[in-house]
């Protein structure tokens, strides 16, 4: 397969908006919020539910994709993804927040910086799934699609390799963009620690919220009411729909230590920025969960992990 050197309507972009949503983009109301990442850890679920509230008004798709491969169309092609700003005087006294969730723009090297040039009080939300089982999702995904071919340890194997060239890729005009480490950074983009600290490097901690996906399936309503109490807006209830299964076979337990093994030295540098144990099924199974959903400040209580190989890995679905 030939492999585009753009972010092409096949890699995933959807059609233009309508020009007339760009002539009133001045007119529109800018997103004060994003979902950042990560892919395959249940943004798509959580866009759904965040879209729920009464308050938020959701953008015309879900990945917008501005901040990583199509900057170049400029600000008024993104603000046309959004709503108009007369719905602010149809809301009345209430908020009317407007966002968009692109789980690429955690991983992508310009994104940060293209964001704080935007909107410097961006807030910012991650939500994380154990980035073994993130990883072996993402090579089901890759699958499906027809792009991977190799076994999970072969491309586990072949990543480095394949990526070897992806950084210059990724910061090289007019696309910014690399083939290669959108569809075979199974490793890479479940390094959070590595990620978020250039984030960190451009936001304040406050701007940022990071959510485990586990905590999201178990208790949808509880986790995204706390996203919502970070946004500074009211409770709501979520009507959470069942999180879908998924029947993968199992990873070789060997396999899974040399993963747990790998992530392990960046887990501590993401428990270090968090301040608390965050992916806790990347730990060796001795240790005893704490459940993570961290703003400016976290809510912790002790819990079982349902995706550290004990019971079938839930699958997000995204």
């Amino acid at each position: 397969m030939k492999q585009p050197d753009r972010f092409t309507r096949r890699e995933g972009m959807w059609v233009d908006p309508a020009a007339w949503r760009i002539w009133t983009a001045p007119a529109r109301i800018r997103p004060s919020f994003l979902v950042i990442g990560a892919q395959r850890s249940g943004s798509t679920s959580l866009f759904r539910y965040l879209a729920m509230h009464p308050c938020i008004l959701p953008p015309l798709r879900k990945e917008v994709h501005y901040f990583d491969f199509q900057c170049e169309k400029g600000p008024g092609w993104y603000l046309a993804h959004f709503p108009g700003a007369h719905r602010r005087l149809l809301a009345g006294s209430r908020p009317a927040l407007t966002f968009e969730a692109s789980p690429y723009y955690m991983v992508h090297p310009l994104a940060p910086q293209r964001i704080k040039a935007f909107n410097p009080d961006m807030k910012l939300i991650a939500i994380l799934r154990d980035p073994v089982d993130r990883a072996l999702s993402h090579y089901h995904h890759e699958c499906r699609l027809g792009v991977e071919t190799l076994a999970f340890e072969e491309a586990i194997a072949a990543e480095p390799e394949r990526l070897s060239d992806s950084e210059r890729l990724l910061k090289q005009p007019p696309h910014y963009f690399c083939y290669r480490h959108r569809h075979f950074s199974y490793l890479d983009r479940g390094r959070y620690a590595h990620h978020l600290e250039a984030w960190l490097d451009h936001f304040p901690r406050r701007n940022l919220f990071v959510l485990r996906s586990e905590d999201l399936f178990e208790d949808a309503d509880t986790a995204t009411n706390k996203v919502f109490a970070f946004l500074g807006l009211p409770a709501h209830r979520i009507a959470a729909d069942a999180p879908p299964g998924s029947a993968y076979r199992p990873m070789d337990p060997d396999l899974r230590k040399r993963l747990h093994e790998y992530f392990a030295p960046d887990q501590e540098r993401l428990d270090a920025m968090l301040g608390s144990p965050a992916i806790a099924s990347s730990r060796p199974a001795s240790r005893t969960r704490t459940d993570l959903v961290s703003g400016p400040s976290t809510a912790c209580s002790p819990g079982g992990c349902l995706s550290n190989g004990r019971s079938r890995c839930r699958e997000p679905g995204c």
